[in-house]
């Protein structure tokens, strides 16, 4: 079972690779190693065999078991069986004979009969009905196959011309089709529209209608639910709300800021020309009073020009007087 030169396997596998005289003694010490260990396995093996061997039980005490035949037919048992050579002397084989040929039994009575030249077949003669025969065959036959070419191109170019025309008819067929197919398209698409149309104008009446009877129907209702829902509180303005929370207030302040520096403004302007008035008019009085002391004592004259002027400076310190007043009550408002 180990023989390496005996191949066991498939054959198509791939064979290993043989080292031969070059095989290093390591590879070899392996070889024999494995050779070794392979054979004290088989001797286990064959150990265990046997003991695991059914066999008869042992004898009692004082006897021994001995081995007996119990075939049907009993067989003397010997180590060395007698055994006796014997001879036959027999002749030598003989060839057999090449067998003669067959040959029939001959019957009846010979006959001949004399045929001089010319007499049974004559050539010349007896050959022209054959080449007449041939020559006419063949000229048929050549004639057949001329009408047959001929005819096969008749029936090429008929079939051509069938093939033309049935061609343009199947296009003018496919043309009218094609033509049929647009027109059957067209009139259940039109038909189509005019439907849908029929649909949109008697779901537009239907919405006419029920938007007038709802008009008719909400026409009181709709103020008392609406302001119901304004007094709870759910219709809210939301531009509204915003309006008067955000933007009224900064509006009002900014407002009221930019008046209030105007108003300030125009005071200190206000105060600063009632101030360079009240000094001109106390210039002027003065002046006044000392030129009707020189008058009182030259005598009486013609009103002064700058009395004049400053009566009309008293006249203006009131009406700018009266004018920061109104302005004021207009802030406040």
């Amino acid at each position: 079972m180990y023989e390496r030169r005996v191949f066991r396997g498939s054959n198509y596998s791939q064979m290993p690779l043989q080292t031969g005289e070059g095989e290093s003694a390591a590879a070899r010490a392996a070889e024999a190693r494995r050779r070794a260990m392979a054979r004290r396995k088989a001797q286990k093996q064959q150990l265990r065999g046997a003991q695991l061997r059914l066999s008869s039980p042992p004898p009692v005490h004082g006897r021994r078991h001995e081995t007996i035949q119990t075939d049907t037919y009993l067989e003397e048992l010997m180590s060395n069986p007698p055994h006796s050579d014997m001879c036959t002397q027999t002749d030598l084989f003989l060839d057999r004979p090449v067998s003669p040929f067959y040959i029939p039994a001959k019957t009846g009575a010979d006959v001949a009969t004399q045929v001089y030249p010319g007499d049974l077949f004559d050539f010349d003669m007896e050959v022209q009905p054959i080449l007449e025969v041939l020559v006419g065959k063949t000229i048929e036959q050549a004639l057949i196959e001329v009408l047959e070419e001929e005819e096969l191109a008749a029936l090429r170019e008929q079939q051509r011309r069938f093939l033309e025309v049935r061609a343009c008819e199947t296009g003018e067929m496919q043309k009218l089709e094609e033509r049929e197919k647009r027109w059957q398209a067209e009139r259940l698409r039109r038909m189509a529209e005019y439907e849908e149309g029929l649909s949109m104008q008697k779901e537009m009446e239907e919405r006419i209608a029920a938007s007038v009877l709802m008009q008719g129907y909400m026409a009181d209702l709709l103020p008392s639910v609406l302001e119901g829902l304004e007094e709870d509180g759910f219709l809210t303005d939301d531009i509204k709300q915003d309006l008067d929370e955000s933007f009224m207030p900064w509006l009002m302040k900014e407002v009221t800021q930019e008046l209030h520096e105007m108003v300030s403004s125009r005071d200190v302007l206000t105060d600063l020309v009632r101030e360079i008035l009240e000094n001109r008019a106390e210039l002027y009085r003065a002046l006044h009073q000392s030129r009707q002391e020189e008058s009182e004592e030259e005598g009486p004259t013609q009103p002064d020009v700058q009395l004049v002027e400053h009566m009309k400076l008293q006249t203006e310190i009131a009406k700018i007087t009266e004018q920061n007043k109104a302005e004021g009550n207009l802030n406040e408002q």
